[in-house]
């Protein structure tokens, strides 16, 4: 265990604190969250900023709901029942996958995790509820859709990242979800094709970023208890392939559906141009390159939803200047070593 008080005079307690709040910091696991929920509510954001103006606390409030939802509330309890299940624990290599790996690294405990949920499912009421006061009951189904996606994504009786094609059926109703909540959070005229069409879009490319995530930990999911039986399990690792490659075509099409109605997302349709090239060079059964190209996929999708916003909303390219910080800050933390006390 990372220094606690129970470590004597050695002075190491102090450690445990530090040891926290890397560990929260890493269960957020910020970079699929960049590309996940951020990019959806600040492309949602700026389709409906185009017909008016940028509402900034409202787009603030989302960002944050966004992070609570996605990067705790789903996390944390995807965390324990991935380390309960095995498949966490599997020795198979695995960079990116394999969760956040703050158990194994005695960052934090399945109690601390529990407590995390606790404490962002509270923050994500109060602020859920401030938003409803704010904007009115018209956002509170789409709050709602993505708790209710978040929990039931990893918790029975539904447990969908445990079942084929149940998990991305949540998952990309979710982040659709995100797409259409902060335009009508905007207060945005009404969803239009572009809209629609973008939701398809962005939730479609980041269900076939997870199937590319899931290449690695196939043989880990399918000998956890119970068995991990996702779709890449279900459908083995060469059909799996074209399975992810496949919602990634979704999701060019539906960028490129968009941008025929608005042609400032034409960013979508080029930087999903570059995660399906990305898709098609994966080897599924190589560390190195499913590493190395969901890398670009997820890069590649973050670039693409960002600078769609920024062209649509100028004042929104603040948010790139934030991912990029942002990133830097998760790569120096996730290789950083994990501090241990002395003896």
């Amino acid at each position: 265990m990372v220094g606690t008080p129970s470590d004597g005079p050695s002075g190491h307690w102090y450690r445990q604190p530090v040891a926290t709040l890397r560990g929260l910091w890493l269960e957020v696991r910020v970079i699929p969250v960049l590309l996940w929920s951020f990019s959806a509510l600040t492309v949602g954001t700026a389709l409906a900023a185009t017909e008016g103006s940028l509402q900034v606390w409202y787009y603030v409030g989302a960002v944050l709901l966004g992070a609570l939802i996605q990067g705790l509330l789903a996390h944390c309890v995807n965390e324990i029942a991935d380390w309960r299940s095995g498949t966490d624990r599997h020795p198979s290599p695995r960079v990116i996958s394999g969760g956040s790996k703050v158990i194994a690294a005695g960052l934090m405990g399945e109690g601390a995790l529990r407590i995390t949920f606790a404490g962002a499912f509270l923050a994500t009421t109060v602020l859920g509820l401030a938003l409803v006061a704010a904007r009115g009951l018209v956002v509170l189904p789409c709050g709602l859709v993505g708790v209710a996606g978040a929990i039931l994504y990893t918790v029975p009786p539904v447990r969908a990242a445990y079942r084929p094609f149940a998990g991305e059926a949540v998952a990309f109703i979710c982040l659709a979800n995100c797409v259409i909540g902060a335009y009508v959070l905007q207060g945005g005229p009404g969803i239009d094709a572009a809209t629609v069409a973008t939701a398809v879009a962005v939730a479609a490319y980041a269900v076939g970023m997870l199937m590319v995530h899931h290449y690695l930990d196939y043989d880990a999911d399918r000998t956890s208890t119970p068995p991990k039986v996702t779709s890449i399990v279900r459908l083995g690792l060469v059909r799996g392939r074209w399975y992810a490659t496949g919602w990634c075509v979704v999701a060019l099409a539906a960028a490129m559906a968009g941008s025929a109605v608005q042609p400032r997302l034409l960013p979508l349709v080029a930087g999903y141009a570059v995660g399906l090239l990305a898709h098609l060079r994966c080897r599924p059964d190589d560390v190195e390159s499913v590493t190395k190209n969901e890398l670009a996929i997820i890069f590649a999708g973050i670039a693409a939803a960002l600078s769609a916003s920024a062209l649509l909303v100028p004042a929104l390219s603040a948010a790139m200047v934030v991912a990029v910080v942002l990133v830097a800050v998760e790569m120096r933390l996730a290789v950083a070593p994990a501090e241990t006390p002395a003896a």
